[in-house]
């Protein structure tokens, strides 16, 4: 079975054959071109659907890993939810630490942090500022079309993409 690379190779040196017979297909050369061209529309029509099926299978993993953050999510949460009952639960009944042979439970102080209340009132010194820069590529993409020149761009309007309806 011929790849697909190699079938666009032949094509190609069919097209140049053509092309230095200034034209004229022979009828070698057409039994040839008949040949690779079914091949290759083949081969094209059945990695377009192989992508289809792969892009179904992207599908499918999205939605587990959503499923698989939602479960975890849940877990979290209770794992939370666990620990503040039992922090309550010694706290109330005034127990600092617990301990077993296999773990110990230990209510502990957290070190010092900032609350920020009022925000206005913070002298400058504390204040930074953060400037982000971000260029504005459609804009950018606009002015080329017009005509106008933007230094430091270019317009490219020679790609080409893949599409599979």
């Amino acid at each position: 079975m011929t790849a697909l690379y190699e079938l666009s190779t032949e094509l190609a040196t069919i097209n140049d054959a053509i092309i230095s017979a200034d034209g004229e297909i022979a009828p070698d050369l057409e039994a040839r071109l008949d040949s690779v061209s079914l091949d290759f529309r083949s081969k094209s029509q059945n990695i377009a659907k192989w992508t289809l099926d792969l892009a179904g299978i992207e599908t499918t993993i999205d939605t587990e890993i959503n499923r698989l953050q939602r479960k975890k999510q849940v877990a979290e949460n209770l794992r939370k939810r666990l620990l503040g009952y039992v922090k309550q639960c010694m706290e109330v009944a005034d127990v600092q630490k617990i301990e077993s042979p296999t773990l110990t439970i230990r209510i502990q102080k957290n070190p010092p942090s900032t609350e920020i209340v009022a925000e206005d009132q913070i002298p400058a010194r504390f204040v930074r500022i953060k400037q982000v820069t971000e260029i504005d590529k459609p804009g950018i993409l606009s002015a080329l079309k017009a005509g106008e020149d933007v230094p430091g761009t270019r317009l490219i309007s020679d790609r080409t993409h893949l599409r599979i309806r």
